[in-house]
């Protein structure tokens, strides 16, 4: 069971300690889920004060075993395959003033949980973005995510003025706020995280800022396939989002704008594949180390992956201008 919140304990007095729900949805975690919590249930906060919820998206690999190993609420989706159904079953759960997001891989700081909630003092604040940080990067890929793309950077504007955007990798938002735009689109496997922190500035005129040392650690993917889905996935939302804000004044990754995008990757892939031949000779007669050979390779399939998933969207919107996400979800 997770812990009982009192909704009606005041703020301690030496310090700032609203009621938080903390949600976290998961598929197929056990290699990461057991970290998550540990971390989690050691945060500096009180614990009649904050409550976990899990939820699991069809699991396959016994996450839901270790999960109950925890004190901490279980619930399930088995309907919507997707990160953001899920999340939205957490949300029907949550009894906290404050509802904070992470991801089943990532591993927070003692005292993320305070950091996260801090801005929250402020009433004109609606949302706040942690940081996301790579976690004891081993592998190559994992060292190439960390290092030299960090997908992860949080709390960002497409364009000056334009509202920001927050990951739910570490994200921390007011219920009731969440509740009443409707919460996040469950029919939009990709990008509907973007798209609540986007509707609920619009709609109610308050403020996202960033949490900067509210930290999370994320476990990147080992291996090179989850590179190139995971950047297949940035690419696909990208144009999804497009399709979804392209009549916005002012958007700022309209089409002729995206296109313009693509025709700079393309071009990048051969200068990758130039990399890779120059520096398989030269590196190694330099005696070069492999993170040194190998990074043109990473960049070739990091960016091949987004070439790809932004094609794939175009042709499920015909080319920004189906809304496909009306009949149901896609799974991609």
């Amino acid at each position: 069971m997770s812990p009982q919140i009192d909704l009606n304990a005041e703020n301690n007095s030496e310090g700032f300690f609203p009621t938080v729900s903390i949600v976290i949805p998961v598929y197929n975690g056990m290699r990461t889920i057991r970290n998550c919590l540990d971390a989690i249930l050691a945060v500096d906060y009180p614990q009649d004060r904050y409550e976990v919820i899990v939820v699991d998206n069809n699991s396959r690999d016994g996450t839901p075993e270790v999960v109950k190993q925890y004190p901490v609420k279980l619930v399930y989706e088995t309907k919507l395959q997707g990160p953001h159904a899920a999340t939205n079953t957490g949300l029907r759960e949550v009894k906290g003033e404050i509802v904070v997001f992470t991801d089943s891989d990532c591993i927070p700081i003692r005292e993320w949980l305070q950091r996260m909630v801090a801005p929250f003092q402020d009433p004109d604040v609606v949302a706040v973005g942690g940081q996301i940080e790579p976690y004891q990067p081993k592998t190559r890929v994992e060292r190439f995510l960390g290092n030299e793309i960090r997908p992860f950077i949080n709390c960002v504007e497409m364009a000056p003025g334009f509202p920001k955007s927050v990951l739910t990798g570490n994200a921390a938002y007011r219920t009731q706020a969440v509740l009443d735009v409707g919460m996040f689109n469950p029919n939009l496997y990709t990008g509907s995280e973007v798209d609540m922190a986007w509707r609920i500035q619009w709609k109610t005129g308050k403020r996202v800022v960033s949490a900067p040392e509210a930290v999370v650690y994320h476990m990147f993917s080992a291996n090179v396939k989850r590179l190139f889905r995971h950047f297949k996935i940035y690419g696909y939302s990208e144009v999804l989002l497009a399709t979804l804000y392209k009549d916005m004044p002012n958007y700022p990754r309209n089409s002729k704008v995206q296109a313009k995008v693509m025709l700079k990757q393309v071009r990048a892939l051969f200068t990758y594949l130039g990399s890779i031949v120059y520096r398989g000779i030269v590196g190694r007669l330099r005696g070069k180390d492999y993170d040194y050979l190998t990074l043109p390779v990473m960049w070739l399939v990091a960016e091949s992956g987004s070439i790809y998933g932004k094609l794939l969207c175009m042709w499920h919107t015909r080319y920004y201008r189906k809304q496909f996400w009306l009949n149901g979800p896609k799974v991609i």
